[in-house]
């Protein structure tokens, strides 16, 4: 029996003693952060609109210094890589994309039931004209991230890319090319992507991440146009001739690298989030249907239907209900399916939709880009950062540090608001794909990024 006070010496010793036995414990010595077998001093990013930092449609200064690249620089500043050089857009953050339009943020709307909730609306009513109408170039400071929104693969040779006067004109690369220019006429020779990361000297490592754009604009398209960058052909013209000239340029220089490969793009939001079966019909309107579309052989139930759609090769009307697997595009008029009976009466039209064999053609080509990806990147000896897995693992969902994250709209906390790019949160967590990448490779001890201390959406 314990009396009075005398327990608490008895506590002591018994902690005293499990301090030193747990001091006598060999404790597993951390290795020493080091880059391995490479010399990061000046190192660029090379990818579109990821690497950039654009995200919730536009680029802007928030999202530039969040990006992918800058994020994968800051852990590599911890191992010899040098000061991060970017584009910088105004400090107002409203941002821009190609349209002018300025960038999403979380707002209330009222849809056309007269409900209210939370949904993507435009910051301003027009984005940061004068950012890309005003050259940043400085031939003092050369960028550590060519990270460039909208660039292909196809696009890094191409001197039409910054050209005002084409159609391929790029404003985003334009400003920050070495091309002088007083807007909006430009002078002089047109330079490309891949000449302006080299204007000089090389650097002395790269990332690499390029192709989604190559199928991304077709696949947004519902496959109705745009055209996916072909495989064969000429350096600016196919996909693997590009890949290899850039590769070989930079092998030629003993520079180093990581390459990824390309996702799944149609496991991100903006694919995935609207169901093919969410036309939910009460006994009313699932008779209605039944009458209108029973003559064509198909049926509705109450509750839980296939959303219809165009397809030139469903019979002779053109139209018929969508089956799993087939996907609609975030672009739909969401007010018109709940209020106007579009998806139902009114079929959706094949630029919000892609079928089956359209998502098929997609996924062969990215499968075939990604199989010449790994090859020149094996054959010049170069880390690859294996992107598809990652983002497989949003799709399902996973917990990150105790933290949930999911590929879902808006809530899942790790893409932007756009439904394709990534916010800052999910960066971090690929760019820490990239660097697993090089400490297998490159036989490196480059600390991870924490992705918990980096922002997801803001939620007012």
């Amino acid at each position: 029996m314990v009396k009075g006070n005398s327990f608490y010496p008895q506590l002591f010793l018994v902690c005293l003693c499990g301090m030193a036995l747990n001091s006598c414990k060999p404790k597993e010595k951390l290795a020493p952060i080091s880059p391995g077998e490479i010399n990061l001093q000046q190192f660029v990013a090379i990818g579109d609109g990821n690497t950039a930092g654009y995200m919730d449609d536009a680029l802007y200064l928030y999202g530039q210094q969040n990006s992918l690249g800058a994020i994968l620089q800051t852990q590599l500043q911890l191992v010899g890589a040098g000061e991060i050089y970017l584009p910088l857009m105004g400090g107002a953050n409203i941002g821009t994309n190609s349209s002018f339009l300025s960038r999403l943020i979380l707002g209330w709307k009222t849809d056309c039931l007269g409900g209210i909730g939370l949904s993507p609306v435009r910051f301003a009513q027009q984005g940061e004209v004068a950012s890309l109408t005003t050259s940043v170039y400085s031939s003092q400071n050369k960028y550590s991230n060519f990270g460039v929104p909208g660039l292909r693969m196809i696009d890094m040779v191409s001197t039409a890319f910054g050209n005002i006067n084409l159609p391929q004109h790029n404003a985003f690369f334009a400003r920050m090319s070495k091309d002088q220019f007083t807007w909006p006429v430009w002078s002089g020779d047109w330079s490309s992507v891949q000449e302006n990361i080299f204007d000089g000297g090389y650097p002395t490592f790269c990332s690499i991440y390029l192709g989604i754009e190559d199928v991304l604009p077709y696949a947004r398209s519902g496959a109705t146009q745009n055209p996916m960058s072909p495989l064969a052909g000429f350096p600016g013209v196919g996909f693997e001739e590009s890949l290899t000239q850039l590769c070989e340029q930079l092998y030629s220089q003993n520079v180093n690298a990581v390459v990824a490969t390309i996702p799944d793009i149609t496991q991100m939001p903006y694919f995935s989030t609207i169901p093919y079966n969410g036309l939910n019909l009460d006994e009313a309107n699932a008779a209605s249907l039944n009458q209108i579309y029973g003559p064509l052989g198909f049926s509705f139930t109450v509750g839980s239907n296939s959303f219809m759609i165009e397809d030139p090769t469903a019979g002779a009307f053109g139209v018929r209900p969508m089956v799993e697997g087939e996907l609609i595009l975030l672009s739909a008029p969401l007010d018109s399916m709940k209020c106007h009976q579009y998806g139902s009466v009114y079929p959706l039209r094949d630029e919000f939709v892609l079928t089956l064999a359209e998502l098929q053609e997609i996924r062969n080509q990215i499968l075939a880009y990604n199989q010449v990806i790994r090859q020149y990147s094996n054959f010049y000896g170069f880390a690859i950062a294996e992107t598809g897995d990652f983002y497989t693992k949003l799709s399902d969902g996973f917990v990150y540090n105790g933290v949930t994250m999911s590929s879902k709209f808006v809530s899942g906390g790790a893409y932007s608001l756009d439904g394709i790019h990534l916010n800052p949160r999910g960066n971090a967590m690929l760019a820490n794909v990239f660097i697993n990448a090089i400490n297998k490779k490159y036989k490196a001890t480059i600390p991870f990024a924490n992705a918990l201390s980096y922002s997801s959406i803001y939620f007012p």
